[in-house]
């Protein structure tokens, strides 16, 4: 059976290319896509994550003594404030007092080579909403003491952080 499969194949003209190309393509598949080794690069709000945890360790290490490891969690990524015209028409009222108030708000944008964009006013790193640290084998005095300086350095609620010996 599978001989005629074959003999039927050579009959139809080009199948040597259509062979070839199935044989590329499963030979792509068993190699998989992969991303050409590219790596894939951290957010800004990764990035800032990583820095506030390594600042914390440091800053562990110089009040505790000890070698301190840092976690730190966030409820938001960068937040962006934009430049915008606002329009205020209000219709009184023959009393004096206000009967109608609509705001009209439309955000600036500037003209770029690859088109236009919004105009930045402020940006805002994430808030940082808890912190644990682990300084092993510090005394409790230090321990408080770290605990004090990040709620102080991060305007944290003595819930928000925890630091442990």
């Amino acid at each position: 059976m599978t001989l005629g499969i074959i003999e039927r194949l050579k009959k139809i003209k080009g199948i040597g290319y259509i062979l070839l190309a199935l044989a590329a393509g499963l030979a792509l598949l068993l190699m998989g896509g992969g991303d050409g080794g590219t790596e894939e690069k951290p957010s800004p709000a990764d990035e800032y994550l990583a820095a506030a945890e390594a600042e914390i360790a440091a800053l562990g290490k110089r009040v505790c003594g000890v070698n301190t490891v840092a976690a730190v969690s966030t409820s938001a990524g960068y937040t962006y404030s934009y430049a915008a015209d606002q329009r205020v028409r209000t219709a009184y009222n023959p009393d004096g007092t206000v009967a109608e108030k609509e705001i009209e708000q439309s955000l600036r944008s500037v003209n770029t080579k690859d088109g236009t964009a919004l105009v930045p006013v402020r940006e805002a790193p994430p808030r940082i909403q808890g912190v644990a640290v682990v300084c092993a084998g510090a005394d409790a005095t230090r321990v408080q003491t770290l605990k004090k300086l990040i709620m102080a350095l991060y305007s944290l609620e003595e819930t928000a952080v925890f630091v442990t010996n």
